[in-house]
């Protein structure tokens, strides 16, 4: 508990001094504080305290920061069987950093099983990554569709949340962020994670009011 205690402090204070020091700077807070919450998602998955330190990276120079989202979508899937055969080969293109290929093989997946909602949000991932993090109106129709398809599917809500975050729209992004929490299945493998990010986003929602 002790680790995670010093990570939430640390990550908030990063992000309060990112908001304080760099938010002239147009879009560079944004990316760096959506980095800081996604290395907190990295912490949870394979969080080893006893290595040395390494910088962090933004989200478009790090393959690690794309795999993690990556393992979340996975994570939130829940098409247990027909998605699968496409969402593996088209995983492992994106891990690879070849976004395009992986759009490209999930839309193939998507012309045999048209409604599937976990192709469409993994189709909406892999066109945000290629657009590096924006919300670009392919990705939002694919998202739109998945949603509608599944409405209680929490993957749409989680990556538009951080399309948001990478936007400059915090406040957005922590509505978001809450809609997916709501979604939760009370064993849901992702949850922990998702709620590490939403505390430290309110964390830094609330220093920003009070330094206003």
């Amino acid at each position: 508990m002790n680790g995670w205690i010093a990570l939430g402090l640390l990550s908030i204070l990063t992000l309060l001094v990112l908001v304080l020091c760099v938010r002239s700077s147009k879009g560079l807070w944004q990316v760096a504080a959506a980095t800081v919450l996604l290395g907190m998602t990295g912490y949870a998955l394979q969080g080893r305290p006893s290595l040395p330190p390494a910088p962090a990276q933004p989200l478009e120079a790090s393959a690690a920061g794309a795999t993690q989202l990556v393992e979340i979508r996975a994570d939130m899937d829940q098409s247990f069987g027909s998605a699968k055969r496409w969402l593996v080969t088209a995983d492992s293109f994106a891990k690879q950093g070849d976004y395009p290929l992986s759009a490209s093989y999930i839309q193939s997946g998507l012309r045999a099983d048209p409604q599937n909602a976990d192709l469409w949000s993994a189709l909406g991932l892999q066109l945000m990554l290629a657009s590096e993090g924006q919300m670009s109106p392919p990705a939002q129709l694919a998202f739109d569709k998945a949603r509608a398809i599944r409405p209680k599917y929490p993957a749409p809500y989680y990556f538009a949340g951080l399309a948001r975050l990478f936007a400059g729209d915090l406040d957005g992004a922590i509505v978001l962020w809450e809609k997916t929490i709501s979604l939760a299945t009370p064993n849901a493998k992702w949850k922990p994670r998702i709620e590490s990010q939403l505390q430290a986003a309110k964390a830094l929602q609330a220093q920003a009011q009070q330094s206003k």
